[in-house]
């Protein structure tokens, strides 16, 4: 199994205009592989899901199904939910200890939901990697019944 090493957030700007609509930002994720990741050439796929943090970080529910993984967030606490901004996968092979992945990313920034004041956004990245042997699930499309008394 692979390990995230880190998850850093490049060329992000200082200053974003309201109403501007693509943002270019780089994401750098480093992961460290398990020997036997190595020997068996594993594919991973990796998922980075990219949110506008509003006071505590909602924790997320990761339903991982290789490379249609999708994150559930969980409201915490009484501060305001956190804003989901995007996310993107990268297919990758453990093929040498370390791997470092650039993804590039285009966000709309400079859009702002009604729900509040925005002075400034707190940007942060969650990052998963599912193996292609691994742990997969899913939920079901949603079927409604009629109960009789």
């Amino acid at each position: 199994m692979a390990k995230i090493i880190s998850v850093e957030l490049l060329e992000i700007p200082d200053k974003i205009h309201v109403g501007v609509n693509n943002t270019d930002i780089t994401v750098l994720t480093t992961i460290d592989f398990h020997e036997m990741d190595i020997k068996g050439n594993v594919e991973y796929c990796l998922h980075l899901f990219v949110y506008d943090v509003h006071g505590k970080i909602d924790p997320p529910l990761i339903i991982s199904n290789w490379d249609e993984s999708y994150v559930i967030s969980i409201q915490s606490s009484l501060d305001r939910r956190d804003d989901f901004l995007g996310q993107t996968t990268v297919m990758f092979k453990a093929c040498k200890r370390q791997v470092t992945i650039a993804t590039p990313m285009i966000l709309q920034l400079g859009s702002l939901s009604r729900r509040g004041i925005y002075l400034t956004r707190q940007l942060e990245i969650f990052a998963t990697a599912t193996p292609a042997v691994g742990r997969i699930s899913k939920w079901s499309m949603p079927y409604e019944t009629q109960v009789y008394h």
